[in-house]
Formats: C-alpha cells, sequence, structure tokens
C-alpha cells in the first residue's frame, strides 16, 4: 500500500503583516496562502480571520506583538483552534519581514503538520521560533 503525503498546511497572511512584499515572497518560494483582502476584508476583527483559519485549517501569520499576552486574542486562538506564528520584531521592514518568513516557513510547515492546534510561537528577526504557553 502507498502511503499518501498530506497536503503542504497553507498560510494565511493577516492585516498586521501584510505586504505587497510578502505575497511575492511566499508566490515567488510557492509556498500556498491566503490571505486578508481576499476571502476576508480587510478591517474585519481578530474573531472573524481567526474563525476564519480555524475552519480551513490554515497556519495563522500575524504580526502582533503583544498577541502572547492579550488573554482575549489567546482565547480566539483556542477557540477556532488556530496555529498561529507572529513576527515580534516591530521595526523590521516588510523585506525583513519576509526573508525570515520564508527562512522559518520550512519549520513553520513542519510544526503546522505535526502539532494539535491550537498554538502559538513568535519570532524576529534573528534566532528562531518560541513556543508561547496559550492557557
Amino acid at each position: 500500500m502507498i502511503a499518501r503525503r498530506k497536503p503542504a498546511p497553507v498560510f494565511y497572511v493577516d492585516e498586521s503583516i501584510f505586504s505587497n512584499t510578502l505575497v511575492a515572497a511566499l508566490t515567488a518560494a510557492g509556498i500556498a496562502f491566503d490571505r486578508i483582502g481576499t476571502t476576508v476584508p480587510f478591517g474585519a476583527p481578530d474573531d472573524v480571520w481567526l474563525s476564519h483559519c480555524g475552519k480551513h485549517g490554515y497556519l495563522a501569520l500575524t504580526r502582533d506583538q503583544r498577541i502572547r499576552y492579550r488573554s482575549l486574542e489567546k482565547r480566539a486562538l483556542m477557540e477556532h483552534g488556530v496555529g498561529c506564528f507572529t513576527f515580534t520584531q516591530g521595526q523590521a521592514t516588510a523585506e525583513q519581514c519576509a526573508g525570515r518568513i520564508i527562512d522559518l516557513a520550512p519549520r513553520m510547515m513542519a510544526i503546522g503538520a505535526s502539532q494539535p492546534r491550537p498554538f502559538l510561537y513568535t519570532f524576529g528577526s534573528q534566532g528562531g521560533l518560541a513556543k508561547v504557553t496559550l492557557r
């Protein structure tokens, strides 16, 4: 019997991290993604786009530096069963942010394919991914 390979996880680019630079980098790298402004309108509340991510099994990409400290946002991640990666380097350019995501994407996809959701990881301009406790 031939084992079927699971498809690679799909990312969701949230409004806080959205840039044409990131969209171009993900596209050039052949990484599957959905993004704000196509299936969820710009300005949608967190609960709306997180629900969308949970429903479709997307890995959320965000640039919310404070998400790991906000109980309402962490609760929304848990409620909707979302796997989330958040960039915490506030002063980074769109190019730097996109570069880090492309560098870390294989690790993010491995986590997304192997770890139960919900989960939250942070990352900055250097270093790796840091897991955040949601409870």
